[in-house]
Order: C-alpha cells, then sequence, then structure tokens
C-alpha cells in the first residue's frame, strides 16, 4: 500500500505527497492538462512546442545553459514529455536537495522567457525531430494508425505537428497557449521520495494563489468509420510495419480490466498468442505485440507487428484467426491465471522508485475519479473471468470497427486483399 496524501487548494491546484522511507531521493513531478487534443488545427504541435521552450530559460536563470547547469551540478534527472492530453515535467534528486529542485521548476513553469530567438532556433530543432521521428518506421506507424482511426479531429493528429504548422506558429501564439492552459486549476503536482523538507507548505507559497477557473475542454471523438478499413502509406523500406487498431473505451469503463488481460493473453508477453503463433512458430516478424492506450473519452487496442513484407497477408491472417479465437472460445484457465500473475508482478516492478511513484498517483488522478492502491487494482484484474474476456473480445473485435495501417514499399493495389482478410 502506498502512504500518500492528496489536497485540492483553492485555486484549484491539485497536490500529491508521497513520503517514502526507504530512498535518499526525491521526484517532482507537474502534469498539465495540455496536449494536441487542446490544439486548434492551424496551431498543431504547440503543446509539445511550449514544452521545449520551457527548458530555454527564466527572469533568474536568463539562458539553457544556466538552467542545464544548475540541473546538473545537482545530479539531477529531469526532462518532460507530451501527449494528446497532457505535458509532464519531472526533476529526480537527492532529497536534501528538494527546495532547489522545486525553485527550478517552478521558476520554468511560471518565469519562462520564451525569446524570440529560441523559438527561431527550436523551431529548426522539432522540424529535425520531426525528421527523425518520420525515418523510424516502427514510431511513426502509431500516429499513421491513430490518424486512420480518429481522422482528421485533434485526437487523430501528431503530437509533434506538421511542417507546415511548426514553421507558421508565433512568439504571441505560443505564449497566449500557455496562459490559456498553464493554470493551477488545470495541474497536478506529485512529489515522492525521502520526507526532508515541507513540501505542501513549498508548493503552496509560489503556486498557491489565484482564483480557481475552469480547465479547457476538447473536441468529442467522432463516430468510426465503418469498416475493415486498409491504410496503406507507402516507404521504401526493407520491412513493412503495421497496426491492427480497434476502439475501445477510457480506463474508467469497468471492462477495462478485462482488456488489460485480453491484451496481454493475445500479444503482451513473449508467451502471448501472437508472439508464439506468428514469430516463435513462423518466423514472420523480429516484433509482434498488442497494447492499450487510454484518453479521458475512448481508448485503442492496437497490435503491431514489423515483418517482411512478403508476409504481410500471411501475418494479418493469423492475427484475424486469434482474435476469432478469443470471440468464439474461452481463454484457458492456465492462460488467464498467467497473465494475472504476470501483472501483478509488471506493477511490482514498475513501481520502484520514486519517479515510478509519483507517476502512479499523478496519472491515476489525471483519468480516475479516485487514486487506486495497486492492492485495489490486483483484486479488480482478479475478479475478471473468462467469460467476461470473451464477451469483451466478441464487442471490440467486430470487423466493421478494425483498422489496418501500414508502412513500407506496398501499393495501393494490395488494398481489397488485405481488406478481404478482416471481412466477414
Amino acid at each position: 500500500m502506498i502512504d500518500y496524501h492528496l489536497k485540492t487548494l483553492p485555486n484549484g491546484l491539485t497536490l500529491i505527497e508521497a513520503p517514502l522511507h526507504d530512498t535518499e531521493a526525491v521526484t517532482i513531478l507537474v502534469i498539465v492538462g495540455a496536449g494536441s487534443r487542446y490544439e486548434a488545427k492551424e496551431q498543431n504541435g504547440i503543446s509539445h512546442y511550449l514544452e521545449h521552450l520551457f527548458f530555454k530559460g527564466t527572469k533568474k536563470r536568463p539562458t539553457t545553459l544556466k538552467l542545464s547547469k544548475e540541473l546538473d551540478a545537482m545530479g539531477a534527472r529531469y526532462n518532460a514529455f507530451t501527449g494528446e492530453e497532457a505535458t509532464g515535467f519531472y526533476i529526480q534528486t537527492s532529497a536534501k536537495k528538494f527546495a532547489r529542485a522545486w525553485d527550478i521548476l517552478s521558476d520554468m513553469l511560471l518565469n519562462p522567457l520564451i525569446p524570440e530567438r529560441e523559438v527561431e532556433r527550436e523551431r529548426g530543432v522539432i522540424l529535425e525531430e520531426m525528421n527523425m521521428y518520420y525515418d523510424t518506421p516502427q514510431s511513426y506507424i502509431g500516429d499513421l494508425a491513430k490518424r486512420a482511426i480518429f481522422g482528421d479531429t485533434p485526437l487523430g493528429r501528431d503530437v509533434i505537428g506538421s511542417k507546415d504548422t511548426v514553421r507558421s506558429i508565433t512568439r504571441a501564439q505560443i505564449a497566449d497557449y500557455r496562459h490559456r492552459l498553464y493554470l493551477p486549476a488545470n495541474m497536478t503536482i506529485a512529489v515522492a521520495g525521502a520526507p526532508n523538507s515541507d513540501w505542501a507548505g513549498a508548493i503552496k507559497r509560489v503556486m498557491g494563489s489565484g482564483q480557481k477557473v475552469s480547465s479547457p475542454s476538447y473536441e468529442a471523438i467522432r463516430p468510426n468509420r465503418q469498416g475493415p478499413k486498409v491504410s496503406i502509406h507507402h516507404k521504401t523500406t526493407d520491412q513493412t510495419h503495421l497496426v491492427v487498431n480497434t476502439k475501445t473505451f477510457p480506463v474508467t469503463d469497468p471492462r477495462y480490466y478485462a482488456l488489460k488481460l485480453l491484451s496481454g493473453i493475445l500479444g503482451g508477453q513473449m508467451s502471448s498468442r501472437l508472439f508464439i503463433k506468428i514469430r516463435e512458430r513462423r518466423g514472420l516478424a523480429y516484433y509482434v505485440g498488442s497494447d492499450v492506450e487510454d484518453f479521458h473519452d475512448t481508448g485503442l487496442l492496437s497490435i503491431a507487428a514489423g515483418l517482411r513484407t512478403a508476409n504481410v497477408a500471411e501475418a494479418l491472417r493469423v492475427m484475424r484467426r486469434e482474435m476469432t479465437a478469443m470471440q468464439t472460445r474461452p481463454v484457458t484457465k492456465e492462460e488467464l491465471a498467467r497473465v494475472k500473475d504476470n501483472l501483478a508482478g509488471k506493477m511490482a516492478l514498475s513501481l520502484e522508485g520514486s519517479f515510478a511513484i509519483a507517476n502512479f498517483l499523478a496519472e491515476q488522478h489525471f483519468y480516475q475519479p479516485k487514486i487506486y492502491q495497486p492492492e485495489e487494482l490486483l483484486e479488480l484484474y482478479q475478479s475478471v473471468s473468462a467469460s467476461d474476456i470473451l464477451k469483451l473480445a466478441e464487442e471490440i473485435f467486430d470487423p466493421e470497427k478494425v483498422h489496418v495501417t501500414m508502412i513500407g514499399p506496398l501499393t495501393e493495389q494490395k488494398r481489397e486483399k488485405f481488406e478481404n482478410i478482416f471481412k466477414l
């Protein structure tokens, strides 16, 4: 059980404290409800752009070098990340240096300079990051698949933006975006580690003032297009990378725990059905697996693989057969017990360290109406039956809901052949 304390300040800021007595480190993690779902189409990528610019200096630390020197002198681990629905910033360091770490992190978020010269300089950096991303099909296929299922909506657009939008975003737009979304009521701060300081007092002194305002809203998802659908993106590569997506539901849905177990049995382990039948028995792919992606109002189950282009049709047929098998026959007692034990073991490993605890608590608060203890989550997983998984598979593996996205040396002439694999 994790010892934690949750407080909501009058201005709407959420503070989660988790004292840990078996570490000398501390992690400060700030989660902001700002991401690509909150962007206008012409400003796609602005959340990620702004995340970069928070590291470009503050009033107290006016250059990137001064900022990074101070953090490096502490031996700190620090970084940031941007997604569809949240942007996060963290510093992990010695618990004795909490006050200094908080001073730096809060200074970055509250007092960024965002100088025009850095906006222009970082524009080039992001365009090169984009080029790197596009040249890595194993990574880029995920965004292409999301675009195929959600279309031209904020949830279907790339978090990094497009080259056109990144080239056109202005400093004024970035500053306006920060003022609208980087508000206390739109932030969750989680601190986990050795309790050597008054965490709450330090945070309240810096971020406890101001009026509570409403959190920003995002565009609702649109209904699925009828499928099965296949999207082919031609690229001259030695492999074809593909994702088979089906839309699911948010983490707050009571079926979520069955979904996680279904994914684990299908492709979440080296002993999973797809890994054994596609990689081990047929040698069709180096990587193959399934995973679950969560959003506030929806979710995805994704099967991904990288394989020789000549093997694409055979691999898709195996995937279809395994999806059908999960719709028609209950999973075995041995499979269900193994995936539950696997999940329990992974959860234990995932909670090692102050960053892991801070992230576990902050992410749950961000998506759930309550924070579950690990033991409570394990009970929810243990309560899932084989019939629960069978019923869920019948629903989500409906061929009309399936979207297949591929990137590789394929032609449009193959589309109908691949679509027919998933048709009734």
